[in-house]
């Protein structure tokens, strides 16, 4: 995922969205794609960057940029129009 953060954060995210059975909301939401990364993980991505202050324009141009999706791969994940974002937050 992010190299930035360390082993024990990235376990500690992951156990959180283990706990809070975050994969099953999104896929029970309607939040899923048919390829390249799952839904899964790009929300974890955006949740990573605004937990931790980044800004994905700056990250996209830093060495570790290379391994990240395209900005535009977040942009249609967060604005797919068939996505039911209030039914997820609910």
């Amino acid at each position: 995922m992010l190299q930035q953060h360390s082993l024990s954060e990235q376990s500690r995210f992951s156990k959180l969205f283990a706990r809070l059975h975050i994969g099953k909301a999104l896929r029970k939401a309607g939040i899923s794609k048919s390829f390249g990364l799952s839904s899964l993980a790009i929300f974890q991505i955006v949740f990573y960057l605004v937990f931790e202050g980044k800004n994905w324009f700056r990250l996209l141009e830093s060495d570790r940029g290379a391994d990240l999706p395209g900005k535009d791969v977040i942009y249609r994940f967060l604005n797919h129009a068939s996505f039911a974002w209030r039914r997820f937050l609910q």
